[in-house]
């Protein structure tokens, strides 16, 4: 009886020590990484590039070097390229077999974040192609592991299909594969996305086929939606099809949305033209919103454009400046979303009861406003993959922000849920309010409906409500020996 009594006197210590470094690792997790510089370097077209072929008499292979050196003869990454050497072994008939990347003291490079190299091999008209490692070993990807890709004779690639490490089709943006078409200058005119067994399927943008428009130069200039049944169709954010116009440097920098006529078109989210800055490295620096005329357009949290800092966006005003709103305090400095939940719990807490059902209720409508109210629609619609993120969640500043948001998004929620109802049922209501959001989210397109997303919401429910109850315990026993 004395153990039992002591663990209820101490419940509350207890439930603060958990919270206490629940919070702290929260605030460590989402702590901003180092910000990588996209303008410091140069870029490929300011560096020389070298090539050096050695040859293996005996299997008739070899090994081209290439790399990118300054005016002084320096090994130096090419910052748009991310590696500074990159190396092809090739076979007899001279098709590339692997290919690595490295930086200027010759350590191995990732790219895109993803992988270290490229595995080829080659069968008749198939190819076989497989990610590498630092240590050059096969690995998987987030996504698909594999490509089984088809060549024509020209060696040009016709279809391609996705696999994971064990074969197993998998599925990306919706298929399950492509298909290319060609046209007679030799380049890609059309892709068409594959179900299991090599049919067209509508990809998760919602179409099925995808059809390019190119210059005498081969850059696309445009591309155009249709249907299974190769009827126009339009994409989640609503246009038909894009123009697009290039800058110096090749690189998309401004789109044009357009309607079934191939005219421009305000799009579901607002805006018909798009205006795109880049950094040196090539990355997004910022899109800007206009209508048909030019005039900047405003979209659903009053923002007429972002701005992508690293893993951060901030939505800027007309002139193009940062906006002082919720949205970039939380994505500037995400620790205060730790910061603003323990705030509330507190509040809701220690008001009076009437209060705290008005709190909830607002924060209620502060989830909806986040969540669903004033997004536009993506062109991803769902990842059923639970803990998908997991393999990256300690490299990736930007994951870990996500998961820790999504639970404590709903910290809140449990604590006034149970402090105005004091009934365990309350431990389903973040479940069901989750899914709701998530199914709403897949359904309309605003937003990326994930398995991900229940299961943080519902773990913050869950600990806001463990908190009240423990909370709510404790103070009926005080009051009970204050009476005593």
């Amino acid at each position: 009886m004395h153990r039992v009594g002591y663990f209820e006197e101490h419940d509350e210590m207890f439930i603060f020590i958990f919270l206490a470094v629940f919070t702290l690792i929260s605030i460590i997790a989402v702590w901003p990484d180092s910000g990588k510089d996209h303008n410091s370097g140069f870029i490929s077209a300011e560096l020389k590039l070298e090539e050096k072929t050695e040859k293996d008499s005996t299997t008739d292979s070899s090994i081209t070097t290439y790399t990118f050196v300054n005016e002084a003869e320096e090994t130096t990454c090419a910052i748009d390229r991310g590696y500074a050497v990159m190396k092809q072994l090739k076979n007899a008939e001279g098709q590339v077999t692997e290919e690595r990347y490295f930086d200027a003291d010759g350590n191995p490079v990732k790219l895109y974040d993803s992988y270290y190299g490229v595995e080829y091999e080659y069968h008749d008209h198939e190819a076989i192609i497989q990610y590498l490692d630092s240590d050059g070993n096969t690995m998987p990807l987030a996504t698909y592991s594999i490509i089984v890709r088809t060549l024509d004779d020209a060696g040009r690639a016709v279809d391609d299909y996705y696999y994971d490490l064990d074969m197993q089709p998998v599925q990306w943006t919706g298929c399950y594969g492509i298909h290319r078409d060609y046209d007679g200058n030799g380049w890609n005119n059309r892709i068409t996305y594959l179900d299991r067994n090599g049919q067209p399927v509508l990809c998760s943008s919602g179409y099925a086929i995808n059809e390019y428009k190119r210059d005498e130069e081969g850059n696309v200039t445009g591309e155009f939606y249709f249907d299974i049944q190769g009827n126009p169709t339009k994409s989640l954010l609503g246009e038909y099809g894009q123009l697009y116009e290039r800058d110096e440097n090749g690189r998309i920098n401004q789109i044009t949305y357009l309607d079934s006529d191939r005219n421009a078109e305000t799009n579901s989210a607002g805006y018909t033209i798009l205006k795109r800055t880049y950094y040196r490295d090539g990355n997004i620096n910022t899109d800007m919103y206009f209508d048909k005329v030019g005039n900047p357009v405003a979209l659903s949290k009053g923002q007429y454009g972002i701005k992508y800092s690293g893993k951060i966006m901030l939505l800027l005003n007309k002139k193009g400046h940062a906006m002082l709103c919720v949205d970039n305090i939380l994505n500037g400095f995400p620790f205060m979303v730790v910061v603003f939940g323990c705030v509330l719990c507190f509040v809701i807490l220690m008001v009076p009861k009437g209060w705290s059902v008005l709190l909830t209720g607002a924060y209620v409508v502060f989830i909806l406003y986040e969540t669903l109210m004033f997004r536009e629609t993506g062109n991803a619609r769902m990842n059923f993959v639970l803990f998908s993120y997991a393999g990256n969640f300690l490299k990736e500043q930007s994951i870990r922000v996500g998961v820790i948001n999504n639970i404590w998004l709903f910290v809140p929620l449990g604590t006034g849920l149970y402090r105005i109802f004091q009934k365990k049922w309350v431990l389903v209501i973040p479940l069901v309010f989750s899914v709701l959001i998530e199914a709403t989210q897949y359904i309309t397109g605003l937003g990326i409906a994930e398995f991900d997303d229940v299961f943080g919401n519902m773990l913050g429910g869950w600990i806001g409500v463990v908190v009240t109850w423990t909370w709510v315990k404790n103070k009926a026993m005080r009051t009970t020996r204050w009476k005593i």
